[in-house]
């Protein structure tokens, strides 16, 4: 090995962390930018959930209600 080959290979392996932390980086902020989407989409689905009338024309149940159903006794 000569001389000029481990400096090349340090070289190599700086360039490639700094790839490495730009991918981090960009990851990071897709990340937030999925958590947002995420959100906002939440926010529209229970806002217009709420403000939609249902098939008898009364409006829906208000975000986080509950459906209870009725069980039939065991014969």
């Amino acid at each position: 090995m000569t001389v000029s080959e481990p400096r090349r290979i340090i070289a190599k392996v700086e360039h490639l962390m700094t790839l490495v932390d730009a991918l981090e980086q960009q990851l990071a902020a897709s990340r937030g930018t999925a958590a947002n989407l995420l959100s906002a989409l939440v926010a529209e689905l229970t806002t217009a959930s709420a403000a939609r009338p249902s098939a008898n024309g009364a409006a829906s149940s208000p975000p986080g209600a509950t459906l209870q159903v009725n069980k039939r006794p065991k014969t």
